[in-house]
């Protein structure tokens, strides 16, 4: 390993999903640890931020701001949008420019991220060479191939090999997350509002905002529920995303035990930490719930359906992974457009069996 390259001032654009983020925190401690007396500030999304509220890694965080999306049919109004978020743009690298950084990793494959960092002036710009972005970067990684296709691997790897590349030493693997003493206290006051406080429970995550793919199906969610109830002694306690309130209805509707779901409170990510720091277990399907649980250090159990299970492997992980061998499987097709084999081959006795080993 070569010297380790000098930097007053780094740029770190966050991964876009809540798992990756999670993935990545070997990767952000390995920053900090390597580049101890750098500035270092985080470019994330607003939406991702609280999931690494108490880490220790950052002197800076600038939120990305949600793109708007069309709302109305025409050329006016597709211009107006077009507008506004060129207006955004423009803004957010105007304020990379008054940084003047020294050193960016890129943590996204995206064109977009690149094309950022390279208009914001960042000397040094380290990510990997996709999506025909070579060009925007000065330091650009060839991702593992076999076979003349991309190579599945652990997402934690994935972004370690970014910071070895201007000459950090890697050290833990592990994930790390940190939950606030107010967090804690307001998940505790939700678990009251149920009826659940200091009482053992088990988390059921449902949903999945990567796509219907990945979905199981109410009804099995809510057998799992009853046979859990009945088998394990604790309670049962459902949470969703946004946007997921009818699964989560039609959950409960299904069930024939009473369990507590949160759909109709504000379970901000933050207190969705606390949640799973506090359970007896997480039963979810392949999402970023899944890595709070690594991270935390609780057990958890996945169904997993379209998705490789080499990107998500931790030795850390404390559970098991269910997953059914079809010929289709892994697609990483977000809607399935066959028969959804993958996931509807799952039984929920299966599940509960698997559960029961963590109880």
């Amino acid at each position: 390993m070569g010297q380790i390259i000098k930097a007053e001032k780094i740029l770190v654009r966050a991964p876009n999903w809540v798992g990756d983020v999670v993935m990545a925190t070997p990767a952000f401690r390995c920053i900090r640890e390597n580049f101890s007396d750098a500035h270092i500030t985080l470019l994330i999304k607003k939406n991702l931020r609280c999931i690494l509220d108490g880490s220790p890694w950052f002197d800076e965080i600038v939120e990305l701001k949600p793109k708007i999306r069309q709302s109305k049919k025409g050329v006016f109004s597709l211009l107006k949008v077009f507008s506004c978020n060129i207006k955004e743009s423009s803004g957010l690298i105007k304020k990379l420019r008054r940084g003047e950084y020294d050193l960016g990793f890129l943590f996204p494959n995206s064109f977009s991220s690149a094309f950022m960092m390279w208009a914001g002036g960042v000397k040094k710009r380290i990510g990997y060479k996709r999506d025909a972005r070579s060009f925007l970067l000065t330091d650009g990684i060839e991702r593992l191939n076999e076979a003349g296709k991309f190579r599945p691997t652990y997402m934690a790897d994935y972004y370690l090999k970014l910071c070895a590349q201007p000459g950090c030493r890697t050290g833990s693997k592990k994930l790390e997350l940190f939950v606030s003493g107010e967090c804690e206290a307001m998940a505790d006051e939700l678990l009251r509002k149920y009826n659940i406080y200091r009482k053992p429970f088990i988390l059921i995550n449902p949903g999945a905002s990567y796509g219907s793919s990945k979905c199981w199906t109410a009804e099995r969610f809510a057998k799992t529920a009853d046979l859990l109830s009945e088998y394990s002694g604790c309670k049962i306690v459902l949470v969703c995303g946004p946007g997921e309130a009818e699964l989560a209805n039609d959950i409960e509707g299904f069930a024939k035990k009473s369990l507590a779901s949160l759909s109709k409170e504000s379970v901000t990510l933050d207190v969705l930490k606390a949640l799973v720091k506090k359970c007896s277990l997480l039963v979810t399907v392949d999402s970023g719930p899944r890595h709070l649980a690594v991270a935390l250090k609780r057990p958890v159990v996945v169904l997993m359906g379209p998705t490789d299970p080499r990107y998500t492997e931790s030795e850390y992980e404390i559970g098991k992974v269910i997953r059914e061998d079809v010929e289709c499987s892994p697609c990483h097709i977000k809607t399935c457009p066959t028969d959804h084999r993958c996931m509807k081959m799952i039984l929920p006795e299966k599940v509960v069996q698997a559960c029961m080993d963590y109880i």
